[in-house]
């Protein structure tokens, strides 16, 4: 299901995920915050443990914990898969399985360099054109940090030429 890559960071975090035990935090309602304490060697034969809070909310399958994994790589991490597994869940509710990690997702888009000529004044071919080049952009972008950024920043000053040019109908 996941991507080659993808798999291999999953499969650490739920290898990571037998070194984690959580405690379920007194909770009158929804969500509950359960408390999941990682335990992680210091040094030789030396334990130390971290405590990390994690929301679940069983009636939307929500989880929500507080190392942000999910949130900052798009894969669940270790705290939630133990709190997920306590709750009795046999598989991760598919919002957390994100279209962009998996091996059979059907892009939207079709990259077609068969024919570089375009009727500018066809509002479809201008659309078109400029949706295939910018997927291109995002692919990019998304590739590291650096690239992030830069292409942000190109973004923004694209936006800011537009809103500068006049419009004129052909």
């Amino acid at each position: 299901m996941y991507t080659n890559e993808m798999l291999r960071k999953f499969q650490t975090e739920v290898e990571a995920k037998y070194s984690c035990y959580s405690t379920k935090h007194i909770s009158s309602d929804e969500p509950i915050t359960y408390i999941v304490k990682e335990e992680f060697e210091v040094g030789d034969n030396e334990k130390d443990s971290r405590a990390f809070d994690a929301l679940y909310n069983a009636s939307d399958l929500e989880v929500l914990c507080v190392c942000g994994l999910f949130n900052f790589r798009g894969y669940l991490c270790r705290h939630i898969l133990c709190v997920l597994n306590q709750s009795g869940m046999q598989e991760i509710p598919s919002h957390y399985i994100l279209s962009r990690w998996r091996k059979d997702v059907k892009r939207s888009y079709v990259l077609d360099h068969s024919c570089s000529a375009i009727d500018i004044r066809n509002p479809v071919h201008r659309f078109d054109d400029l949706y295939k080049r910018i997927v291109q952009v995002v692919e990019e972008g998304r590739q590291s940090q650096d690239r992030y950024k830069v292409t942000l920043q190109a973004l923004d000053e694209i936006l800011n030429k537009l809103h500068l040019v006049e419009d004129h109908q052909v």
